[in-house]
């Protein structure tokens, strides 16, 4: 496997996004090779979860994309790390401009897959972003966010929006919100240790992004998905039922939901067995899809 550093663009935005390209063992650059685009949970860098699938994917034989979301890690935009539903489905769109643009890319069999928030986002990609194929979901988290646990990180909204016109008007600092504290212990065990701890990440978010995130709400959006959709969830995930929400919208038939079990939420993100059980479905799919 050979992992490449890229940049391409969010034409939306016009901003530069920082990204790895994994290249299967052997490449040949007379193929045509599917690809997948990988993204992780919210706040995430390229360096994390979706990285640890992406790797897996490519050793089975497909081109790969991780990278760094507008506003975070090694990309550009300001003010940084903000957490928007939009601007994240932009990105995705600007993933599969560049995996398109690889002359040894099938445009034709380009596949995403999400994780956490970002299964969310990826979801949501697939209704609007023609050129994904296929999509799988590993513990989509965020049905409709305003029913969710994460709404315990957010803060009231009066505030947030006050703080909001301060700064815009050049009154105020920036207010953030910690949204994966320490406390929060199963995702401290994976953020704050080994497991997912990397440098550039940081737990703290623009404060506003959660006046776009309560508005998103991917159930309604997802009942004019017509791709073929997989999730992936664990037994015991925090995040199940927004996973069940959104896979019942979903109106076809050409989908499957699994059911790892024993597995909370973040097991799925990068440990054994659970992630080489969820590969037991996802290798299957792409390989039907792609």
């Amino acid at each position: 496997m050979e992992t490449q550093k890229v940049v391409f663009t969010n034409k939306e935005l016009n901003l530069r996004l920082a990204g790895l390209l994994r290249l299967p063992a052997g490449f040949d650059l007379s193929k045509d090779y599917p690809a997948v685009v990988v993204t992780g949970p919210m706040l995430s860098i390229k360096e994390q979860a979706q990285s640890v699938y992406a790797a897996k994917l490519t050793e089975l034989g497909y081109v790969t994309l991780v990278f760094d979301g507008s506003y975070f890690g090694e990309s550009q935009g300001e003010p940084r790390y903000q957490e928007l539903p939009d601007v994240k489905e932009s990105d995705i769109e600007g993933a599969v401009d560049f995996l398109a643009s690889l002359p040894y890319v099938d445009e034709s069999r380009i596949g995403g897959l999400g994780i956490c928030g970002s299964g969310s986002y990826m979801s949501v990609a697939g209704v609007k972003e023609p050129r994904l194929k296929a999509v799988c979901a590993i513990v989509p988290a965020i049905s409709d966010i305003s029913q969710s646990p994460m709404m315990g990180f957010f803060k009231p909204a009066d505030e947030v929006e006050a703080a909001k016109a301060a700064y815009e008007s050049g009154e105020g600092e920036m207010m953030y919100l910690d949204f994966m504290p320490r406390a929060f212990d199963e995702g401290a065990a994976y953020y704050y240790t080994s497991r997912g701890n990397r440098l550039g990440w940081t737990n703290q978010v623009v404060a506003w992004s959660q006046l776009e995130l309560v508005k998103y709400n991917v159930t309604e959006i997802m009942k004019d998905m017509q791709k073929p959709y997989l999730v992936v969830t664990g037994e015991n995930a925090w995040s199940r039922p927004s996973s069940q929400e959104i896979f019942d919208a979903v109106p076809h038939d050409d989908k499957e939901m699994v059911v790892v079990p024993v597995a909370s939420h973040f097991d799925m993100y990068d440990l054994a067995p659970f992630v080489d059980q969820a590969f037991e479905a996802i290798a299957p799919f792409f390989e039907r899809t792609l």
